[in-house]
């Protein structure tokens, strides 16, 4: 399988941090493109109870800490590896997806996400809805 473009969701988890690591060094490999994606929760928008709106002050807000979290992942990039940046809002899983099938990418490399107790033996709902949603191939790193 040739690989020529990876995309790469960040959150700021370690699994997502060794998910950029591995697709670093595939796209060094493979001379492939990584775009790094971020998605604000469109979820997170909301107040859990009261299905408010939040304020645009704190959209704004999280998405300054989407677009600081992917300035410091750029900075590890080495200058021959190709990239791209993308900040959206939405549902993730769905929104990586469509991200995905719109970019024509190759690979999908994401970490595993679940915030559960069962963490060590279950997929992270993201994550699933990635594998069974994607039109390209997803490694999921733990």
């Amino acid at each position: 399988m040739e690989t020529k473009k990876i995309l790469v969701p960040v959150d700021g988890s370690e699994p997502a941090n060794r998910a950029f690591h591995i697709a670093l060094d595939l796209a060094a490999k493979d001379k492939a493109e990584v775009t790094l994606i971020d998605v604000v929760d469109a979820n997170d928008m909301l107040y859990a109870t009261s299905k408010v709106m939040i304020s645009p002050e704190f959209y704004t807000t999280i998405k300054r800490k989407g677009k600081e979290l992917i300035t410091k992942l750029e900075k590890e990039i080495p200058e021959s590896i190709p990239h791209s940046t993308e900040i959206h809002v939405g549902l993730p899983g769905q929104m990586i997806a469509s991200v995905a099938k719109e970019g024509h990418f190759d690979l999908i490399i994401m970490g595993n996400s679940g915030k559960g107790a069962l963490d060590a033996f279950v997929t992270g709902s993201v994550s699933q809805y990635v594998i069974h949603h994607a039109n390209c191939p997803v490694m999921i790193v733990k």
